[in-house]
């Protein structure tokens, strides 16, 4: 089967171009910044302008949409860019699919159309408040797809990914520098021998820190490939929500001992304060996702600082080696 895959060069993109490309799939590659890679057929510099859209969307099968703008902070900011990017950018693929008449399309959602979901774990069919205009624009995406598998018949899977960590098992893949969530730049920064912040220390946690659902990439890339086969193989019409996370919460302070357990580093960490719009605690229920689409989580949290660590252990090393040479 053609995928069309938008932020094909990134850290969740690359990852799923190489389990799709290893499961037979036939793939082209989109991005703003897009490189060629040995997984894609055809890329293109991400652009949603008809004329754009009229070649890239030929003949394929399916679209997974990954490509967004995708941090909470910064949204509160500029939240124009982000409905832009997010819900203008995305109406117009959508548009383009519907042209071109692809029926079926796995958008890469967000744990942050929660909000603060009560007692912090999150259901699906849970009512959404987000916090912030990054949840805000990937919960309209949602209700768009919606609106398009009523109207069109276009049959799409939004998958929401809580904090989305560690690297490639083979070290093939994995963040680059400067990444933003807490595992990636912990390690990071610390390697750099930098006192690293966590923000807020007054939530209402045990420990006063806020608690996420960490999941592994690959295990991402897998709940990809699951919902490509539930749009092609399954009866089920319409517009379908599922969660991939491991169902585990740990505090910023617990991934603080995760990283001195898992690694040799030893970080020096302040509290600072919170970011707006962070919710105190989002943890996954991925009861459906496990039911209907097949999917569990392959990898822990110990796996996944293990493999992050590794991977900026790989680019260090490949850094003064190139150094060295010079």
């Amino acid at each position: 089967m053609k995928v069309l895959v938008t932020g094909a060069s990134g850290y969740i993109g690359s990852q799923t171009c190489k389990f799709l490309n290893e499961s037979g799939h036939t793939l082209v590659g989109v991005d703003r910044n897009m490189i060629k890679h040995q997984y894609c057929r055809e890329t293109y510099i991400g652009d949603y302008s008809d004329s754009v859209m009229d070649i890239m969307l030929q003949d394929v099968d399916c679209v997974v949409h990954i490509g967004a703008t995708s941090l909470v902070g910064p949204s509160v900011l500029n939240p124009s860019e982000y409905y832009n990017n997010n819900v203008v950018g995305t109406l117009k693929l959508l548009d383009g699919c519907k042209k071109h008449e692809i029926k079926r399309f796995v958008f890469a959602s967000s744990a942050a159309t929660y909000g603060e979901p009560e007692g912090g774990v999150c259901l699906e069919t849970k009512q959404h408040q987000p916090m912030n205009p990054y949840g805000w624009s990937k919960r309209m995406t949602e209700v768009m797809l919606n609106d398009y598998a009523i109207a069109y018949g276009m049959n799409s899977v939004s998958l929401r990914f809580f904090n989305v960590a560690g690297a490639d098992t083979l070290m093939q893949h994995g963040q680059e520098k400067a990444a933003t969530h807490i595992i990636a730049k912990l390690i990071e920064m610390t390697m750099e021998g930098k006192e690293f912040t966590l923000n807020g220390g007054e939530f209402d946690t045990p420990d006063g820190t806020c608690i996420r659902d960490y999941v592994h990439v690959e295990d991402v890339a897998y709940g990809i490939y699951r919902a490509i086969e539930f749009l092609f193989f399954s009866s089920n019409s319409g517009a379908h929500i599922f969660n991939l996370g491991n169902k585990n919460g740990y505090s910023n302070l617990e991934i603080v001992e995760a990283v001195k357990n898992n690694t040799p580093l030893k970080p020096n960490v302040k509290i600072g304060p919170a970011r707006d719009g962070d919710p105190a605690k989002l943890v996954a229920d991925t009861t459906l996702a496990n039911e209907i689409l097949k999917w569990t989580p392959k990898y822990n949290l110990d796996t996944i600082v293990k493999t992050a660590y590794n991977w900026y252990k790989k680019k260090d090393d490949i850094l003064v080696e190139n150094s060295e040479k010079k």
